[in-house]
């Protein structure tokens, strides 16, 4: 946490160092969940003050009937103060019907923010169960890259001692040479002697061969591994200085609508599939930022295939963070 903000963490010091990589989610569910408790109980304290406010109108109403069953035989002047009361009445009588109207209305928004309340609450449990995993992940990368950098020092180490041994019996060769000019008695044996020792010599030159093969496949595999890892600690995707833009998608019974606001425009406009899609090509060609924000309203109307389809495709082919992955993907391979 910077200056600026207060850490309302439990245990914050002691997990500040681990996952520094994956953004602090379920800090941010904490304090929005804080602030609707605050609002239900401002809510709740609105609508007592608006039921007390309702029995008086109550207690008002009952007096005023009193007072025009008592004052039934007085002049003339006496009705038309009836009358007065009555249009009071009338209007207390509305009061306390948009009061009612009010009430309702307050109480479905508190459903609906409890509603809410409970789908941030499970998407935390989400995120942090994805934390978990991606933590596990790591860990066993690493063990795994430890383990191919140990492998790959013992090979060079066999490899090594290989090369001392073909220098070792290059030397055994120039020897052997020499003495053969020295003398001839011993010509024979110093060519069965050189035999031998040629065949040992392609032995090794065939054992630091497949030495070299290892290596270069232990090296290709730790380069795949050290690009998943990179991929890993990779920045989340975040629309922060990127050219925004907002496509909505909805459907009505088997007819589907799409909702575009461009970077510049200031409200959604409706949108055929073709034009949305040459509109997001060329402002990809112009941007290299390109974020594009895909919404699902709620009672949509689509399956969870038709949404994930329309989400992935605009991803994968217009969005940075996506373009970026796939540039990725195409260098490994």
């Amino acid at each position: 946490m910077d200056d600026s903000f207060i850490d309302l963490r439990l245990n914050s010091q002691g997990t500040q160092g681990d996952d520094s990589f994956w953004p602090s989610f379920t800090d941010i569910m904490t304090v929005i969940v804080m602030i609707f408790m605050l609002a239900m109980v401002i809510l709740l304290l609105r609508n007592m003050e608006l039921l007390s406010q309702l029995r008086a109108t109550m207690e008002a109403e009952q007096q005023a009937m009193e007072l025009v069953r008592s004052t039934g035989e007085e002049n003339e002047t006496l009705e038309e103060r009836l009358i007065a009361r009555e249009h009071e009445l009338t209007m207390l009588r509305m009061q306390m019907m948009q009061l009612q109207e009010r009430s309702e209305e307050q109480e479905a928004a508190i459903s609906s923010q409890r509603f809410q309340i409970s789908q941030l609450n499970r998407e935390r449990d989400e995120l942090n169960s994805r934390v978990n995993t991606l933590t596990s992940e790591r860990t066993l990368l690493n063990t795994q890259i430890t383990r191919l950098s140990q492998e790959g020092e013992r090979l060079r180490n066999q490899i090594s001692e290989a090369n001392q041994n073909i220098q070792t019996l290059t030397t055994d060769l120039d020897q052997a040479n020499i003495r053969q000019t020295e003398t001839l008695q011993d010509l024979e044996q110093l060519r069965i002697t050189l035999s031998s020792k040629d065949e040992e010599l392609l032995k090794v030159l065939a054992l630091n061969q497949e030495r070299d093969e290892q290596l270069s496949d232990l090296k290709e595999d730790y380069s795949d591994l050290k690009i998943q890892y990179n991929k890993l600690l990779r920045p989340a995707r975040t629309a922060k200085g990127k050219t925004l833009v907002e496509v909505r998608y909805t459907k009505k019974g088997k007819q589907t609508r799409i909702e575009y606001k461009g970077p510049q425009d200031s409200r959604f406009k409706s949108i055929s599939r073709s034009k949305l899609e040459q509109n997001l090509a060329v402002l990809k060609k112009q941007h290299n930022n390109l974020y594009v924000k895909v919404i699902i309203p709620k009672n949509s109307g689509l399956s969870y295939n038709e949404a994930w389809s329309f989400t992935n495709h605009m991803h994968r082919k217009y969005d940075y963070y996506y373009q970026e992955e796939a540039k990725k993907e195409r260098i490994v391979e």
